[in-house]
């Protein structure tokens, strides 16, 4: 394994991964010792609020990202999250790498209301599928408008960062989990506001769609339920966990009588204690999150025919005690933490929510 890696490494041994989420930013540094890819330090700090929207405050991002100061070197790879990406699986017909493109430009014009002079497109071809008997191009397409990028390396160049690349949270994933994966494996990576789901069939990306939920479901149902300020309904969150649940995922017995969690709630503490009450606004917030997985998984199973055989998860969510065991209930297929094939040094544990930032570090290791 050394002298592979020794072999087709590049002269860099240094690199860092930045993933800035809408709640905080994760940084990863991954060393090669002895042409081995090492993670050496993981980071946090909050992220300002605003962050992949309109009302980014960029001066709050530069501050925060200055904190970074002291990796081991200025150069950086980030991505750009949230939905200022817009990615989708496109199928065409055979064609040439000229005609591709044309095709795909116009397929964008069709969805992307920008002008195409003011976008940045890009798109990797996924391997071909037969259908009838004519072979199906499958591309993944990538839409960001120029403008985000441009203000993206302006905001780490004036944080004193230098961008050497701008990743997708798609590839970050795929590296950290599905380089070398058998059979057909998905791999949730889910955030605070939104999750990308990817599928992986024998080490090569499949599908892959960003979900318009995250873990914020779950928080912002307990600060509702219970009247308390963000920071208490994490706490509350993570050490409660979910409790385990039977094959379909249905909530706690007793809770079956209510129609919805606003009903659910107003139940006396004397009636049903805090922990069982704690344990319905979360599966609540859960089966939001189950829906859009569903939704994804039964998609791709109808266009590939092939059905997806364990779910791996990732993000911060990934973390909360009970939840693999939820999800595996509820969409009906074993669903584990997704542990990478990686060393970590003396002192650094892997925490699910640092993926993407491992994954766009490994970026030129694995090119």
């Amino acid at each position: 394994m050394k002298d592979y890696f020794q072999k087709y490494l590049p002269k860099k041994t240094n690199f860092i991964g930045i993933d800035v989420g809408t709640n905080s930013i994760k940084a990863a540094e991954v060393q090669i010792y002895d042409g081995v890819p090492l993670v050496t330090s993981l980071m946090f700090i909050p992220s300002p609020k605003g962050v992949w929207s309109d009302e980014v405050d960029e001066e709050k991002l530069v501050e925060s990202l200055r904190e970074l100061r002291n990796l081991s070197l200025n150069e950086v790879i980030t991505c750009i999250g949230g939905e200022k990406v817009i990615s989708r699986i496109l199928r065409f017909p055979r064609m040439s790498d000229k005609e591709l493109e044309a095709a795909i430009r116009f397929e964008v014009e069709k969805f992307v209301p920008t002008p195409l002079e003011q976008l940045i497109i890009r798109y990797v071809r996924l391997g071909e599928a037969a259908e009838g008997q004519e072979p199906i191009v499958n591309v993944l397409l990538f839409v960001v408008p120029a403008a985000t990028v441009y203000q993206y390396y302006g905001i780490f160049s004036r944080a004193g960062l230098t961008v050497t690349a701008v990743d997708a949270q798609v590839f970050a994933l795929w590296r950290l989990f599905g380089r070398e994966v058998e059979g057909t494996v998905a791999i949730a990576d889910i955030g605070m506001s939104t999750s990308y789901l990817v599928i992986v069939r024998d080490g090569e990306i499949r599908f892959a769609r960003l979900l318009p939920v995250g873990g914020n479901i779950l928080t912002k149902s307990v600060m509702v339920a219970f009247g308390v300020e963000f920071a208490e309904a994490e706490r509350m969150k993570e050490e409660a966990g979910v409790m385990p649940v039977n094959s379909g995922g249905t909530p706690s017995e007793g809770w079956e009588q209510f129609a919805d969690l606003e009903t659910a709630v107003a139940v006396t503490n004397d009636r049903f204690p805090e922990g069982m009450r704690l344990d319905y606004v979360l599966r609540d917030g859960l089966a939001e999150i189950t829906r859009e997985l569903q939704r994804s998984l039964e998609f791709y199973v109808a266009q590939e025919r092939v059905g997806v055989e364990r779910l791996l998860l990732s993000g911060g969510t990934g973390k909360l005690r009970g939840v693999t065991d939820y999800l595996s209930g509820a969409l009906q297929i074993p669903v584990e933490l997704g542990i990478p094939d990686i060393e970590m040094a003396e002192g650094v544990a892997f925490d699910p929510s640092f993926s993407v930032a491992i994954g766009l570090a490994l970026r030129e290791v694995y090119a």
